[in-house]
């Protein structure tokens, strides 16, 4: 029970941040987090800016219940990376300048000091249906080695042991992507 609410207050604070900071539009974006064998996740359609504990949704890692209809459309992804990987926490933002940038690059490589040290470089995947199987095998393979995935045109998901932590890798990430583009031809 501690953990559960520990997971709700990061993942609440995660969510406000990502819409204060534009990283995420009113209806766009998606967090979770793993607790042994359960999963937190927030519902379609929240508003992160808004989000409250009425917006989360526990459900089993493994198996269905009524309430996965309710969950992220993104779900499977985040299913996906739980199962392949170590991480506890997934984010999930669509970024403009990031995304932008993966319209035109195979790969975002930072030019700023904070991006070189902190990132390096981030993979762009092909664009694949949202919550789509395809999708959730390409972002979870890339995201056994790496804490970023950029999917083309969509947007990123981050991973890492806590919602906090996630949600800053994507805000290092958008902030080198608008330094980039300043840089581009």
């Amino acid at each position: 029970m501690k953990m559960l609410k520990w997971a709700v207050r990061k993942i609440l604070k995660a969510a406000h941040l990502l819409y204060q900071e534009g990283l995420v539009d009113a209806r766009a974006g998606n967090i979770s987090f793993r607790i042994d064998d359960k999963i937190i996740i927030t519902r379609t359609g929240s508003h992160l800016g808004e989000l409250t504990e009425e917006d989360l949704i526990l459900l089993p890692l493994l198996g269905t219940t009524p309430l996965l209809e309710r969950a992220s459309s993104e779900m499977p992804v985040h299913r996906e990376v739980y199962l392949r990987t170590s991480h506890r926490a997934v984010v999930h933002a669509h970024p403009p300048a990031t995304v932008s940038l993966s319209l035109r690059e195979e790969k975002i490589i930072p030019v700023d000091s904070e991006g070189k040290i902190l990132l390096k470089e981030v993979c762009v995947v092909e664009d694949l249906p949202s919550g789509s199987e395809a999708l959730a095998e390409a972002v979870a393979n890339l995201l056994q080695d790496n804490s970023l995935v950029v999917v083309r045109g969509h947007g990123v998901f981050a991973a890492d042991r806590d919602p906090m932590k996630a949600y800053g890798w994507i805000s290092v990430l958008e902030r080198s992507c608008r330094i980039l583009q300043e840089t581009l031809p």
